[in-house]
């Protein structure tokens, strides 16, 4: 009978260690991008990949249909209504005043270096300033460059921006927009195809990726290139903090691994390869396409000029050299693009 006891209690102690040795986390991802869209297979599942791989299949991300708006997200992560999700940093830019210099005019036609290089600056100069309080931040990408995509116009000088209403995106999105002389319009990407087939805006500025990947390429017929973006798009990948710290750490070290730079490479990369496909979607689909130079790219490089020192003013008030910031996120994206045109 002692015997039988004994085996019964271990029987069940082992049947415990099974099953928690087995035991397996499970993140639910709510991305307010269409599934369509090539980011989800190029940069979303491998990353997905990555996490379970280094954790050895102790933690899964499961992408779920989204929870919410694009502009609800950060609230759904931090409240834990979702376990992971991604923000676009100007749908709620009055809560990331800092990180809204990421998306300064004319910073780099490098998506790969303009992403690793606002890691870096995030992690040196905008950390301890704890935008992303209430959640662990996985990484910081930029979507872009963004340019200006028009649907009956053909812009040729500034003065033609005069009476358009342009689809801007927010923060400094809606700043370019005004300072060019249009109007702008907010409205969020997965409305774009609508606003301007139904002829509520003339225009949008947007990455040459987002006219493909969110369906908007039957909309538009002109595009005016600016050398450096019109504006970068700041995105943040976002982790519930709950979730997170319920992790062991041996975890928390292998999936750090795959987030910060790591992440915003993978980004980048992946970002390149759909420019390059999108482009060349839109001139097969007759969308004209023209580069800023001369006199107009002096006067828009004019007219935008400002907004670096009003950023710098902004991030003093939160204690932060912003012009030491820019200036390193600057020569950081020069040193990435030289190693990039070295491959």
């Amino acid at each position: 009978m002692k015997r039988s006891l004994v085996c019964w209690l271990c029987t069940i102690v082992l049947a415990g260690w099974v099953a928690g040795a087995s035991a397996q986390t499970v993140w639910k991802f709510s991305t307010w991008v269409p599934p369509t869209h090539p980011i989800v297979e190029l940069v979303w599942k491998p990353w997905m990949a990555q996490v379970e791989k280094a954790t050895q299949g102790r933690v899964r991300i499961e992408m779920i249909p989204p929870l919410g708006t694009p502009q609800a997200h950060y609230d759904l992560v931090r409240n834990g209504i979702a376990d992971v999700g991604n923000v676009s940093i100007a749908y709620t830019a009055n809560r990331f005043p800092l990180i809204g210099g990421m998306e300064l005019p004319l910073m780099s036609d490098s998506t790969l270096a303009v992403s690793v290089a606002a890691w870096r600056t995030y992690e040196r100069f905008l950390e301890p300033a704890d935008e992303f309080r209430g959640v662990k931040l996985a990484s910081i990408m930029i979507a872009g460059p963004y340019h200006i995509f028009t649907t009956e116009k053909r812009i040729e000088r500034v003065a033609d921006f005069k009476g358009m209403k342009l689809r801007e995106s927010g923060g400094i999105s809606k700043e370019v927009v005004e300072r060019l002389g249009g109007t702008p319009f907010f409205a969020p990407s997965p409305q774009v195809y609508d606003v301007l087939s139904r002829g509520v805006a003339d225009g949008v500025l947007y990455a040459t990726e987002a006219i493909v990947g969110f369906n908007v390429t039957k909309a538009v017929r002109h595009a005016l290139e600016v050398p450096g973006g019109i504006h970068q798009s700041a995105q943040a990948m976002l982790i519930n903090e709950a979730k997170w710290k319920a992790l062991p750490p041996q975890d928390q070290a292998a999936i750090e691994k795959t987030m910060g730079e790591s992440f915003a490479r993978l980004w980048g990369e992946a970002w390149a390869k759909t420019t390059a496909s999108a482009n060349e979607i839109l001139r097969k689909e007759g969308v004209e396409f023209r580069t800023a130079s001369g006199s107009l790219l002096e006067e828009i490089q004019r007219k935008l000029a400002p907004l670096d020192e009003q950023w710098i003013a902004a991030a003093k008030k939160k204690k932060v050299d912003g012009e030491a910031a820019l200036a390193f996120m600057r020569a950081e994206i020069k040193r990435i693009e030289a190693q990039v045109e070295k491959r």
